[in-house]
């Protein structure tokens, strides 16, 4: 790590205050600098709605709204839930204005809200013409800033892909999200100086190859084994590695040229070059950003992902963030209320998923495993990993029910009993129980020897949450769909994999036959999920849904792939002398196998695709649900033909697809980073040096390696971009949901449309991150 971060971290009392942002080096930082080519000032009538008072003066227009209100806004739900208080918008009523000469939007804004620390401004178009904006689930079209309060702000949107033939509308709004105990009780927004502006060189947005000269790589940098490679736009037939502190070429090599299907690209190889220290690359004109090459690459990024986890700590004060806050989300069981504050928000709407909490933890608890010999690292991990440990044990209520989620989008006014609070979900579902107990059993095994109180208490906890997991699934089966809980897809197989992980991680920590017995009765089920090849494709190993093998298991926003193979590690390592110990270990081939075969259809980026798909999933109206809430399946059906038409054609009636089907929760950084999860565990389990490279791919993608040359990272290398972080603003360390498809392409499209949700930060996206992190670090070696 550089002298600086350390210093950083130093000051952050390591990571009890948030670490600096380093706008300077994020892809915006460059913006203002941007050679503008011409340039339209905004002339329209300036008008309000909402709950807005609306004044000119000398400093531009300036919008007023009070903060909170005793009552909801119009057409709300009675209970509030995931409401505000209203909306603070002024807007431009335009004449089917052209703006298809222009390619952004600059203006300066002022927020001034009294004892603010966070604060931000939604700015939005209609479109009249083409392609109507906004879509149908107002992805498109829309932007967010996060803004310095009590300052004026310049803001740049480029939108150089967002069709804009007809504009009808531009307005800037605010919702009036509450307020914590720092902020007064009104916001004012200026506004000053609105113009679009055309740019000669605006941001690629869309597709894999990108046209902008250049250098595409993981801006943090690489890790000396494996493969090491950029993708770049250069005019040359030599490159060069250029040592940054002495200036001398230190590798030499050619710009290998690869054509395929998806464009032609540049590739920089230097594989062979495995020296530690500092580089950048040149090739003709062009020069990448300077990056490290060390065994010890991640763990500056981990000490930023757990900093973003810090900033998103629910019921606790945040430094800079906020005040202690939703101590009113409530969970009412039996006669008995308890808070669903601490934790982690879920999101920038500042929303509780208790499993994603859970997972996180386990996460955590993974790195912490790790790197026992950074003292200071280790502690921090364990400390943060127990503060989400308090919340899971804390919302169970011991017959089964749990406190399991909350949808907030504001800040509560702290006081229970009044009308803002929020009623937090309660269930008894077989799925987060038999996760929680795998998570508490793995919880106890890690604190043993460090807390052995909690320990004992954390497997008393598992012990009967298994229970209470076995008697729910006897009796229901498979839990129904539940649009607001974030393991709404999970299949009976997906219920196995963590049935057999937390029997045996229950067995490792009680020895108890029973749990062994059990994880191998679950294991078969598990197995007989899996393709053997019975399809026909040139591969097996992906897992369906259930043993009829009717539907393929797919995620897209969230993902839990990763514990099909976690089950099946930990079972091989817990029961080593088992006799089905071969049977396990040939579905673990089996699936990484599958990896390796379709690693390629991304080529030359490492970015795993999303997976095999049958055609007739399209006509699969009962499971659609399951996968896409919120959606109409007779509204969406022909878009699912569409994007599975739009696959790569394998056998009869199967395709292959980079990013998931979606169409609206977007954004694959959970999908690929979970299959990265299980490759690089399955490379450390069989010490495959193929899979241990798919995992290290997932990680350069996240840091740059992409065609976009961003990394998604804030904070993390350098090019990072902005995120839609809102209510706890942005952070260094927050991860998005990830980089989505056009409508229904399978190609990338990275916008500068700052929007839910495929650029909204996420603690499930942050948690796949740390997961990988665990098996790709050094430290990551073949222990349980």
């Amino acid at each position: 790590m550089n002298r600086e971060f350390v210093q950083e971290l130093e000051n952050s009392l390591y990571l009890h205050r948030p670490l600096p942002l380093h706008t300077e080096r994020s892809l915006e930082a460059g913006f203002p600098a941007k050679k503008v080519l011409k340039t339209q000032p905004l002339c329209a009538k300036a008008q309000a709605s909402g709950v807005t008072a609306l004044r000119q003066g000398p400093q531009g227009t300036t919008v007023e709204a009070p903060l909170r209100a005793d009552h909801w806004p119009e057409g709300a739900p009675p209970d509030g839930d995931y409401c505000n208080f209203g909306t603070a918008r002024l807007y431009f009523t335009l004449n089917n204005e052209d703006w298809q000469p222009y390619n952004r939007l600059r203006f300066w804004v002022r927020p001034r809200i009294r004892g603010a620390r966070v604060a931000h401004v939604n700015v939005a178009i209609k479109n009249s013409g083409t392609i109507p904006l906004p879509d149908r689930y107002f992805r498109e079209g829309a932007t967010v800033f996060d803004l310095k309060p009590n300052v004026w702000n310049e803001c740049i949107w480029e939108f150089a892909a967002m069709p804009r033939d007809a504009i009808s509308e531009l307005a800037f709004y605010v919702f009036c999200s509450g307020h914590d105990i720092a902020a007064g009780e009104t916001l004012a927004y200026d506004y000053r100086d609105i113009a679009l502006e055309q740019v000669a060189q605006p941001e690629h947005e869309h597709g894999w190859q990108n046209p902008t000269p250049g250098i595409r790589l993981s801006t943090v940098g690489y890790w000396p084994a494996g493969q090491k490679t950029a993708i770049g736009t250069v005019e040359a037939a030599q490159f060069q590695l250029v040592d940054a502190n002495t200036e001398a070429v230190v590798f030499e090599g050619p710009v290998r040229q690869e054509n395929n299907e998806r464009g032609q690209f540049a590739v920089l190889d230097f594989t062979p070059f495995a020296t530690p220290g500092s580089y950048y690359l040149r090739a003709g004109r062009q020069q990448s950003c300077t990056f490290t090459i060390t065994e010890d690459l991640s763990t500056e990024s981990l000490w930023k992902v757990v900093n973003f986890f810090y900033c998103e700590r629910c019921g606790t004060p945040v430094a800079g963030k906020h005040g202690t806050c939703h101590q009113d989300i409530l969970a009412h069981h039996n006669g008995v209320a308890i808070t669903f504050a601490g934790g982690w928000h879920d999101a920038g709407d500042v929303s509780q998923q208790a499993a994603q909490t859970g997972e996180v933890v386990q996460a955590l608890f993974e790195n912490a495993r790790r790197c026992k010999g950074n003292t200071l690292l280790y502690l921090r991990l364990m400390e943060e990993a127990q503060w989400g440990l308090d919340f899971i044990l804390r919302t169970r209520f011991g017959d089964g029910y749990r406190a399991t989620s909350a949808g907030a989008t504001r800040f509560t006014d702290n006081r229970m009993g009044n009308f803002d609070d929020i009623e937090a979900r309660v269930h008894n579902h077989a799925f987060e129980n038999f996760l929680f107990s795998g998570i508490e059993a793995y919880a106890a095994d890690t604190l043993t020897g460090y807390d052995d109180a909690l320990a004992s208490n954390c497997l008393a906890a598992a012990t009967a949450d298994f229970g209470f997991a076995e008697e729910k699934f006897a009796q229901t089966g498979v839990d129904p769909a539940h649009m607001f809980e974030h393991t709404y897809n999970s299949g009976r197989s997906q219920y196995y994999a963590v049935a057999v992980w937390a029997a045996s991680w229950l067995y490792k920590a009680t020895q108890k036959k029973e749990y062994a017995d059990t994880a191998c009765q679950y294991a078969e089920k598990l197995l007989a999920c899996q393709e053997q090849g019975a399809a026909g494709l040139p591969f097996t190993g992906f897992f369906y849904r259930d043993e009829s093998h009717k539907t393929i298991v797919h995620f897209n926003h969230q993902s839990r792939e990763h514990q099909f193979m976690q089950a099946l590690d930990a079972l091989c390592r817990t029961q080593p002398g088992a006799p089905q110990r071969p049977l396990w270990e040939q579905a673990m081939r089996r699936y990484g196998d599958y990896l390796k075969a379709i690693a390629g259809n991304t080529a030359p980026y490492g970015m795993l695709p999303a997976g095999v798909h049958k055609l007739d999933e399209a006509e699969d109206a009962e499971t659609f649900p399951w996968l896409h809430v919120s959606c109409d399946f007779a509204q969406e059906q022909e878009n699912y033909r569409a994007q599975l038409a739009q696959g790569k054609p394998l056998a009869d009636g199967y395709v292959l697809r980079n990013f998931p089907v979606w169409f609206s929760f977007r954004g694959n950084a959970a999908v690929m980073l979970s299959m990265g999860k299980a490759a690089a565990l399955l490379g450390r389990y069989f010490d495959d040096a193929e899979l241990k490279q798919l995992g290290r791919e997932q990680m350069y993608w996240m840091w740059g390696k992409n065609p976009f040359g961003q990394s998604l990272v804030y904070g993390a290398g350098s090019n990072y971009c902005r995120q839609y972080g809102v209510l706890c603003g942005e952070c260094a360390g927050e991860v998005p949901v990830g980089i989505e498809t056009l409508d229904n392409e399978d190609v990338p499209y990275w916008p500068q449309n700052n929007n839910a949700t495929f650029r909204e930060v996420w603690v499930g996206a942050a948690c796949r991150w740390l997961l990988l992190c665990a098996d790709c670090a050094a430290g990551a070696d073949n222990n349980l």
